[in-house]
């Protein structure tokens, strides 16, 4: 159970980023233009995994091992 609750968080991302993909290369073969809610989605997946909550964590993990030398 450790396991998936470590890496639940990029498998959802990775998921959420493929399909968004997949949903943008199936648009174009179709020649229909991209549904913006799904742009938003994709956008905001990558954002969240890639932006604020890494660095949020890699801060998270500093300050616990400032707080252990002490």
């Amino acid at each position: 159970m450790k396991l998936l609750n470590d890496n639940i968080k990029p498998v959802l991302a990775f998921m959420i980023i493929l399909s968004g993909i997949v949903y943008f290369f199936w648009c174009l073969h179709l020649t229909r233009e991209p549904n913006g809610a799904m742009i938003g989605l994709v956008s905001m997946a990558a954002g969240y995994y890639f932006g604020s909550s890494t660095g949020a964590a890699k801060k998270d993990e500093t300050i616990q091992a400032m707080a252990e030398k002490k």
